[in-house]
């Protein structure tokens, strides 16, 4: 089953309880089963949303295929076709349930509020062996810990590389901004077995067909050319694909690439997203800065 992370698992309790950061909210739930326990435990407004609990192995698929583990995950059925089912949290498969879910909600709380060090690397990296060694196990523990000087000695050696406040609101709206390209994409053709790579954004500045000598002799290509130095080619489509470049020059912009589950840049059918694209989308909603 095809699902996405919401910004509460990827940001808090994937980094808690797997030690991970992950960079793409696109992941596979293998070997399902229903949990009617679990489903049954929740709280009404959970049930009123129609949420459900399943155990379930968590797979990420970028940048290479990987097995997180078994898990309980909290789900719910996506109304929209063009939408994969969203993935709350992440709950060990045998726990208290509530407890579990009380002290993620608590670091939530905390990432929301104006405390710095909250990141998913701090979570990773000093939450992540607290929790696994048992020194953190519910709110009140997290609250403790939060307060306490020795996790200020902890994070100094983490401060340098732990992002501020609004560098952190940053990412959460890349992710964002990628997932609404990816499933644009999505809507196009068949998704299975395919794993899309969004890149960052940047001003398209030329767009052009270029002519290439290959082993086979001269190809034509149409070429884009990146305010970040790229330069990506695209050979299917080229009127298509030209027009509709030539109409985004100026624009910033991201591009995709589409490459089969668990294939490597070193594997010969791998298309490179500094090398080539697929299609390219406008991004309107870029802050000032981000397109100079």
């Amino acid at each position: 089953m095809r699902a996405h992370l919401t910004t509460h698992a990827i940001l808090d309790t994937i980094p808690l309880r797997i030690g991970a950061v992950l960079s793409d909210r696109k992941v596979f739930l293998e070997n399902l089963v229903y949990d009617e326990t679990g489903t049954d435990q929740q709280n009404r407004r959970e049930l009123t949303d129609k949420r459900y609990h399943v155990i379930a192995n968590l797979v990420t698929l970028y940048p290479v295929r990987k097995d997180l583990g078994r898990w309980r995950l909290v789900i719910k059925d996506s109304q929209d076709t063009q939408k994969l089912p969203p993935v709350f949290t992440v709950l060990p498969a045998e726990s208290d349930i509530r407890t579990e879910a009380n002290l993620t909600k608590a670091l939530s709380d905390a990432r929301q509020s104006d405390d710095p060090r909250i990141t998913p690397e701090f979570i990773r990296d000093v939450l992540h062996p607290l929790y696994k060694s048992g020194q953190l196990r519910n709110q009140q523990d997290l609250s403790d810990l939060l307060n306490k000087g020795e996790v200020e000695g902890l994070v100094s050696a983490l401060e340098e590389a732990n992002e501020d406040r609004k560098v952190l609101l940053a990412r959460i709206s890349e992710l964002e901004a990628k997932e609404a390209v990816q499933d644009q994409e999505m809507s196009k053709v068949n998704y299975e077995n395919q794993v899309i790579d969004v890149t960052d954004g940047a001003i398209l500045e030329d767009a052009k067909v270029v002519t290439i000598d290959r082993q086979r002799g001269p190809t034509q290509y149409t070429q884009i050319e990146l305010s970040n130095g790229l330069k990506l080619l695209k050979k299917w489509d080229i009127p298509k694909t030209l027009a509709k470049a030539t109409a985004l020059k100026g624009k910033y912009v991201r591009t995709t690439v589409w490459n089969k589950v668990g294939s490597k840049p070193t594997d010969r059918d791998y298309w490179k997203p500094t090398v080539w694209f697929e299609d390219i989308y406008e991004i309107k909603d870029v802050a000032p800065e981000e397109s100079r």
